[in-house]
């Protein structure tokens, strides 16, 4: 075990972005691109559905991804203050006011694309995923917490802090959204509305505070809306 350990820690920054992010996201990646092939089946009913064995797939997915992920981490020297997740109420407050900020951009995005594109965005969103209404509520705020915490640690909190040490800020911002994007494809033209916006603002939002509590809080939100009868109404 001590060879091991001392093996990962030898390891190149290099390889350890590449172990982090393709062990985070790489099935995700795979799985998002492979679906663009099944959107022409939409109009017949081919839309994803999140239902609670998809939701429960999500958890466990995540929960698994993780505890390797911390078990690396730890042993290549990172801890918890390098992320940092730290929770606090000024955090807690941005987290809020970033998820308004969050539908706000994304909503001008989508208003601006309808006006350009209109044909093409009611196409789009018979594409984008719908939430069953049956789904357990208890399951969606568990799920919602596991995956904007998931999420927003790897994404932002491992992507932006190596790479803004090596390449600088905005280089660390873009490359994030860019990994942000390809994960969630499968949501088809409204989701890279949504996401590449999103992705910009929270990479910039934790380059300027170093605070990834507001990104979680607000991501987790924003899931637990979407997933609920809330996102009917908005």
């Amino acid at each position: 075990m001590n060879r091991l350990y001392e093996t990962i820690r030898r390891l190149p920054v290099g390889v350890e972005f590449l172990v982090v992010v393709s062990w985070a996201f790489g099935l995700p990646i795979f799985s998002s691109i492979m679906s663009l092939g099944r959107h022409g089946a939409v109009a017949t009913g081919g839309a994803i559905v999140f239902n609670n064995s998809a939701l429960l797939n999500i958890l466990v997915f995540e929960l698994v991804q993780s505890a390797f992920l911390i078990w690396f981490l730890h042993v290549r020297g990172w801890t918890l203050e390098r992320f940092g997740p730290q929770i606090s109420w000024r955090g807690t407050g941005t987290g809020w006011l970033l998820l308004v900020l969050t539908y706000v951009v994304t909503m001008a995005a989508q208003f601006l694309a309808q006006q350009l594109l209109p044909i093409d965005m009611q196409a789009a969103t018979h594409r984008y995923p719908k939430a069953d209404p049956t789904l357990s509520m208890r399951l969606v705020f568990l799920v919602s917490t596991v995956n904007g915490i998931f999420e927003e640690l790897f994404v932002a909190g491992y992507i932006i802090t190596v790479l803004r040490e090596l390449r600088g800020v905005w280089t660390a911002i873009n490359v994030s959204t860019m990994v942000r994007l390809l994960y969630h494809l499968y949501q088809g033209p409204i989701g890279v509305i949504t996401v590449v916006p999103m992705g910009l603002l929270y990479g910039y939002v934790f380059t300027r505070t170093r605070q990834l509590w507001p990104l979680m809080l607000a991501h987790l939100l924003i899931d637990i809306i979407g997933l609920s009868s809330i996102a009917g109404a908005i």
